[in-house]
């Protein structure tokens, strides 16, 4: 474990672009020159491998398990941190894992589940009351979320032209008649 915490810290010193502290077993480190405008605190250390393997999937997991957390402005961190990714290392191999997935059948049915399958609770905290998780359609920059979605489901029913006078009708090239 301390020889994790050494690699960790010895890593970070390497993203001093902007000054910073970074606490981990109860011990603080300061990185960079001046006064610092954020603190990471590591729950526990990032395994070396994962570190030196894919710093931004190191990071971005860590983060995601709550093993990391930033106190401080998020996206000043975040932009500190992008803003220097050329001293990350990167897997190649590991992040086309992430962008091209299996096809296998029992791949996507883990895949869906685990992207839809976490209840309504958690998309009521962003969507509307439509519970629509797609695209909307703004007639205005003004136009509420609720409105660009409702705007969007009468603009599929119209162009499937689904109802005329409250009955479904198809006519010439798609359109109501």
């Amino acid at each position: 474990m301390m020889q994790e915490k050494n690699v960790l810290i010895s890593f970070l010193r390497k993203l001093d672009q902007h000054p910073y502290c970074v606490k981990i077993d109860q011990e603080e480190y300061k990185i960079g020159e001046g006064e610092p405008e954020f603190t990471v605190n590591f729950k526990k250390p990032i395994p070396a491998y994962s570190l030196m393997t894919s710093t931004s999937l190191a990071l971005g997991k860590a983060y995601m398990d709550g093993d990391l957390e930033v106190e401080g402005d998020l996206y000043h961190a975040l932009n500190h941190f992008l803003g220097q990714m050329g001293n990350f290392s990167t897997d190649e191999s590991a992040l086309k894992k992430l962008i091209f997935t299996s096809k296998s059948k029992k791949n996507q049915q883990k895949e869906v589940r685990s992207h839809y399958d976490i209840g309504n609770e958690f998309y009521k905290l962003w969507l509307d009351d439509t519970m629509s998780y797609s695209c909307g359609y703004f007639q205005s920059e003004d136009d509420m979320l609720t409105q660009v979605q409702m705007g969007k489901v009468d603009y599929i029913l119209n162009l499937l032209s689904f109802f005329d006078s409250g009955r479904p009708v198809m006519g010439k090239g798609g359109r109501n008649q």
